[in-house]
């Protein structure tokens, strides 16, 4: 997760201190007739710190489900998320490549999410919008295709792009139709948050959105590393709203998630504990700590029990998103791509996550 901040008065006098030493040695080389090489800026000046960066929450409006039914649990990828595929590293370290493959394709994708398009169309599910089949017995159903740097699409693409850092607008959440058991009384619905510094910044989305969609949650945990006071957890959410979902929250506050089998704070092992096949289960993972992240999702590779939906930002190596995922990590998208697409295999709709 992004979190914003400002600029120090100490780091723009070094900005300006930097600005006139290279002034006065471009004077310098001209007197001598020497040549100097400058490295060109980048094209979009990416300032995170002067911006305020909020979450949007139009995702999901298109049906996830299609009009027919599964034979079996499988995963078909769309045009755009094959050529993402097969060429990642590629179409993903450059800005200009980047945004030239995705062109004509992110207009369309979030036009259709955003304006509730019916699934009508065969470009719909095959061209862009992958689908997904969790088991035999299921509908088949839609979901956004892995493509670009696993975000929003207009990502590095507009003009102060940081301003859709924490889009969800590309998204394609599971709905009470694709999942028709979830509506039913004899259902639980379950959501895991692991990382949940504040109810407004992710949990709020989540069960306004599931609600919009047909499955209103009714048990809650969330894990916490970081002890907080409990007004801060609340902060920015709405009295009305606080009041509908306190009573259902379960908050470990100051306790952080394990990767220990078996432990009742390791979310993997709550949710084989807790979620039965009738169920309606949905875990989102970002503490920003990737080992203990990484561990927690080859847990959910061996066996995703009866999760639903999964969502996890994988911070990886890339040129393009390394001020926000540090440079110091593992593994690249190409590896993302894999992840995310064997989970979707085994029948989990998984998404990336902000």
């Amino acid at each position: 997760m992004f979190h914003k901040g400002t600029f120090d008065d100490f780091g723009n006098v070094k900005v300006i201190a930097f600005i006139f030493a290279i002034a006065a040695f471009t004077v310098l080389c001209d007197l001598f007739g020497m040549q100097i090489f400058v490295p060109a800026l980048p094209k979009k000046m990416k300032n995170p710190g002067s911006l305020q960066v909020t979450m949007t929450n139009s995702s999901g409006r298109m049906p996830a489900t299609l009009n027919s039914m599964c034979d079996r649990t499988s995963y078909t990828a769309s045009a755009i998320e094959m050529k993402f595929k097969e060429h990642t590293l590629q179409l993903t370290n450059d800005q200009d490549v980047l945004c030239e493959t995705l062109k004509g394709v992110t207009d369309q994708w979030l036009q259709m999410n955003l304006q509730e398009t019916p699934l009508a169309m065969p470009l719909a599910s095959s061209d862009i919008f992958s689908q997904i089949c969790p088991n035999s017995a299921a509908t088949k159903q839609v979901i956004e295709p892995l493509a670009g740097l696993l975000r929003d699409p207009r990502m590095f693409c507009l003009e102060n792009s940081v301003r859709i850092l924490l889009s969800v607008d590309w998204l394609v959440l599971a709905d009470g139709s694709s999942f028709p058991s979830a509506t039913s009384t004899d259902s639980r619905r379950i959501f895991f948050d692991a990382g949940g510094s504040r109810f407004a910044d992710a949990l709020k989305f989540f069960l306004t959105k599931y609600e919009e969609r047909g499955i209103e949650m009714d048990q809650i945990y969330v894990w916490e590393a970081k002890k907080r006071e409990i007004s801060k957890y609340w902060d920015g959410t709405p009295q009305d709203v606080r009041d509908k979902w306190e009573p259902r929250l379960t908050w470990y506050n100051g306790v952080p998630v394990t990767t220990e089998k078996g432990n009742m704070h390791n979310p993997v092992h709550r949710i084989h504990e807790l979620c039965r096949i009738e169920d309606f289960c949905a875990f989102k993972l970002d503490i920003d700590t990737p080992h203990v992240e990484y561990s927690l999702v080859k847990q959910l590779l061996e066996n995703h029990g009866h999760l639903k939906e999964f969502f996890f930002e994988h911070h990886v190596h890339n040129p393009l998103m390394s001020e926000y995922w540090g440079r110091g990590v593992d593994m690249s998208l190409k590896d993302s791509y894999l992840l995310f697409t064997t989970l979707r295999e085994k029948g989990l709709r998984a998404h990336p996550w902000v």
